[in-house]
């Protein structure tokens, strides 16, 4: 999910969010040990031993204002290894400006924003049943919904407006849409779009033709570039009006109805 240029959205990044002392903490509230308990508690280190990966590490850091955590491997061979988990998250206050329509009683959010969030498995291998995707290195580990449920739950504790991701492929949004929604009705009905007239393929091949540039989009006769964009998951009131309120599914529908894409290659 590493983000490409963004758009619609202005991020606001205070040089320090949070003093820290002592011990590193993952967003400046949870040192290796609470997070251990948080990651029990959700699954994920039941999920990790139920696919060979126990005991593992928690390795914190912090660059600037972004928290990282890296997930590791531990025992003989491990070393060699790369992450099992990592992840990159910040607190930024975001400005809901450019966006049309213009959201009405809510401009500016405090976000628990995920940067970046790469799950893997390097025991695992790619098979016709489960190919590779784009961007990925070995095949994931099956858990980033109990992971995204304990972010979400993090955020609303803290009074956040809204969890935020950023889907740097297709296959990242389709995954995404299960909770979140573009922060741009424009950008909303384009993959809602994109989703209906690639249903035919699985979400690799999808993928695959997205990244390769081989979709076309109709009337413009162009080849489609994926344009990524800010996905909320909303956690108050205002966010969840505005991306349910009438002005942003109309927006939507009427994005959603004016284009069609294919595939070169493919019947169209």
């Amino acid at each position: 999910m590493k983000p490409k240029r963004r758009r619609g959205l202005v991020e606001l990044r205070p040089g320090e969010l949070l003093a820290e002392t002592g011990a590193a903490r993952f967003l400046g509230r949870l040192d290796a040990s609470a997070l251990r308990g948080e990651f029990e508690a959700a699954g994920l280190l039941t999920g990790l031993a139920q696919r060979g990966f126990s005991p593992v590490s928690l390795d914190l850091s912090r660059e600037q204002d972004e928290h990282r955590l890296l997930v590791r491997a531990t025992g003989p061979g491990a070393e060699e290894m790369p992450p099992l988990v990592e992840l990159r998250c910040a607190e930024p206050t975001l400005l809901l400006r450019d966006l049309d329509p213009r959201p009405e009683g809510v401009e500016v959010l405090s976000v628990l924003a995920i940067r970046w969030l790469a799950m893997q498995d390097p025991l695992s291998r790619f098979t016709p049943a489960r190919p590779r995707l784009p961007g990925q290195r070995y095949p994931g580990l099956g858990l980033a919904r109990p992971l995204i449920l304990r972010l979400r739950d993090w955020a609303r504790a803290w009074g956040k407006d809204a969890l935020v991701n950023f889907p740097e492929f297709f296959h990242n949004a389709v995954f995404y849409s299960a909770f979140y929604r573009f922060a741009s009705a424009r950008l909303q009905g384009r993959f809602e779009a994109l989703r209906r007239d690639l249903a035919g393929l699985d979400i690799a091949s999808a993928s695959h033709a997205v990244e390769d540039g081989r979709v076309i989009e109709e009337p413009a006769g162009s080849g489609l570039r994926w344009e990524a964009g800010e996905m909320l998951l909303p956690l108050t009131e205002p966010v969840r009006d505005f991306l349910e309120g009438a002005a942003y599914q109309a927006a939507r529908e009427r994005t959603c109805e004016a284009v069609r894409f294919w595939v070169r290659g493919e019947a169209a």
